[in-house]
């Protein structure tokens, strides 16, 4: 493999934190790079957790799988993703995360 196909390659992988069937837990980074990808990312924004450890939780889907990042702090993505719908949901549960 060249180098500019190396280096093509290279950016293509994703880090994964977790995954579980269709669900992919990923670090601030990755989800932001995966909301660049698209030109008009769906983001479901809500909190998950449970009484006092509670998280920020965002959500967006890439190529049939769902993405998760989760935050001690509320993200603004607007920088990455100007023409995001961004879905404000009360709650975000997610069984097994």
């Amino acid at each position: 493999m060249h180098a500019a196909g190396a280096a093509a390659h290279q950016q293509q992988q994703i880090q994964a934190l977790k995954a579980i069937a269709s669900l992919v837990e990923v670090d601030e980074a990755t989800f932001r790079l995966l909301l660049r990808s698209h030109e008009k990312p769906t983001i479901v924004a809500g909190r998950s957790g449970v009484l006092w450890f509670k998280k920020h939780t965002y959500l967006t889907s890439y190529d049939g799988f769902v993405f998760l990042y989760r935050a001690d702090r509320a993200c603004d993505f607007r920088a990455d993703a100007p023409q995001a719908l961004v879905v404000d949901a009360k709650a975000v549960h997610i069984p097994f995360a």
